[in-house]
């Protein structure tokens, strides 16, 4: 298992999100690139913003039902909005929530029924609690859409301390 401090997660959550979106050669939905595991601190009775980037096939557009945590233990997700990247916006990394002044974040929207415009890339976020003493964790994060859904391939760690890069 790979532990990564919050700032590390900051810097592979953007890495991963760049390098998977400069790959939709095939026309398709992009959502995570490698598989990775991230460790998101996350103290007790706190709530932080987990963040990913998709790409929406260039022939068509995305209309979300719903984001949310799969596999969750121990932690649940509140809140999911996203937030069309362009107009100088880029992605949020992992981050305390609420955050503190934030373009990306100023111009969030619900998830439930946004769309995300054909081949143009989004900000997922989700707000992340973890109400007890255990620590926790999700097999990933699921997009669901008007037609499909896909889970992305990153695995979280929710911990009070996380470990050295």
């Amino acid at each position: 298992m790979i532990r990564r401090s919050c700032l590390a997660t900051l810097c592979i959550t953007t890495v991963v999100a760049v390098s998977g979106c400069g790959s939709d050669s095939n026309n398709e939905m992009v959502f995570g690139g490698d598989p990775v595991t991230l460790c998101v601190r996350l103290p007790e009775e706190t709530s932080m913003v987990v963040s990913e980037v998709v790409r929406a096939p260039a022939g068509a557009d995305l209309k979300v039902q719903k984001i949310g945590l799969v596999g969750a233990q121990n932690v649940s997700a509140k809140d999911a909005f996203i937030v069309p990247l362009g107009s100088g916006r880029s992605p949020m990394g992992n981050t305390p929530y609420p955050p503190a002044a934030n373009m990306t974040w100023e111009a969030r929207v619900p998830a439930v029924n946004a769309t995300i415009k054909a081949g143009e890339d989004a900000n997922l976020l989700l707000v992340v609690s973890r109400s007890g003493a255990l620590d926790g964790s999700a097999t990933g994060m699921r997009l669901d859409w008007a037609g499909g859904s896909k889970t992305n391939t990153t695995s979280y760690q929710f911990r009070s301390v996380c470990g050295g890069a």
